[in-house]
């Protein structure tokens, strides 16, 4: 799965994840606005650093302008670097770098043919009001891309950042290696069906699990530490190596009936990923909520040292709820088009 599965790097929280994936032999490309962030990453193979870029001080829109100007380039170095049918961009919904250019440059990779998944990540609660502004700016863009794979959603809120990382790192990379390493008389599964599963539209979640049973197994799905499932979630496949009295059955009467399933065993742990599924709508609606709390000190701040122009890219704090789902937009028809949506 390594050849057919790679990896672009946004920012310096991508970086992070992405050296870890690195480390495990996958093909990663790193691209930052900021060369002190992309000289952090020793023995790094693949480095881009975005032409004009000297940081995004979270500022997203400066991201935007930067991937826009330097998308040529960008899309040079992945063509060259990157020898996969799948790539996942990973990059902090929070910062500026990621959180700016991921969404856009997914949705340009998109149109440009590629297969494109995400591997995104969530603010903790203490972290800055503007990490939180940023997040749900991210969010409302990139839920509102057609034709993304899998979306892989990190919580911050959920544990030690370091942590989290190497543990979605550990349970990935184990989820892509169970056509190679697990084998049963009973049932397989191949790379085909791992593919599959990631190319589903929507969240998705991987988790490994000790537990020799099912209500363990169902537990950790539902209680995973990287992001919450919706109590009203659609799912699309659940595929899983089981271990134990584990039990497909038991698991999608618990999690839901996906469109398809696919399973082999192993004597060891379950690993397992449900994929398809419904955003974190109650977690967004929490970040939400958050900044709209603090909104008359953030316009306060904002006043008193002239920032004035960030006043249009908070503008969902003046609505009294959050703003609603909006339907699904045509498929933008050239580069430009797509462009101008993020600008």
């Amino acid at each position: 799965m390594k050849n057919k599965i790679a990896f672009v790097a946004v920012g310096q929280a991508g970086g992070n994840i992405g050296r870890l994936f690195e480390q495990k032999g996958f093909s990663v490309l790193y691209v930052n606005t900021s060369q002190e962030d992309l000289d952090t990453l020793d023995h790094a193979k693949f480095k881009h650093h975005i032409t004009g870029g000297e940081g995004c001080n979270k500022d997203r829109r400066k991201a935007k302008q930067l991937v826009v100007d330097d998308f040529d380039n960008i899309a040079a170095e992945i063509e060259s670097k990157i020898k996969a049918g799948m790539i996942f961009v990973i990059f902090a919904s929070g910062g500026g770098t990621g959180s700016g250019a991921g969404p856009m440059l997914s949705d340009l990779l998109i149109d440009e043919g590629k297969t494109i998944g995400m591997i995104t990540i969530l603010p903790a609660p203490d972290e800055s009001p503007k990490s939180h502004i940023n997040s749900y700016e991210c969010f409302s863009e990139l839920t509102e891309i057609s034709g993304t794979g899998a979306c892989f959603i990190l919580d911050n809120a959920n544990g030690e950042k370091l942590n989290l990382n190497s543990g979605f790192v550990e349970a990935f990379t184990a989820f892509l290696e169970i056509p190679s390493k697990h084998k049963s008389v009973k049932g397989n599964i191949d790379k085909a069906e791992i593919e599959e599963t990631l190319k589903a539209h929507g969240m998705a979640v991987v988790v490994r699990q000790k537990a020799q049973d099912s209500a363990g197994v169902i537990q950790a799905i539902k209680d995973n530490a990287f992001a919450p499932l919706e109590a009203d979630r659609a799912v699309k496949y659940i595929t899983a190596s089981m271990a134990g009295n584990v039990s497909m059955a038991d698991i999608e009467k618990a999690i839901g009936t996906p469109l398809d399933n696919f399973q082999t065993f192993n004597d060891e742990e379950t690993i397992c990923c449900v994929s398809g599924l419904s955003y974190p709508q109650t977690r967004l609606d929490e970040i939400y909520n958050k900044v709209s709390e603090n909104k008359d000190t953030i316009k306060k701040n904002l006043a008193a040292t002239h920032e004035t122009r960030m006043k249009n890219d908070v503008n969902f704090l003046s609505e009294s709820e959050p703003p609603k789902k909006k339907s699904e937009a045509p498929k933008p028809k050239t580069r430009r088009d797509i462009m101008s949506k993020y600008l």
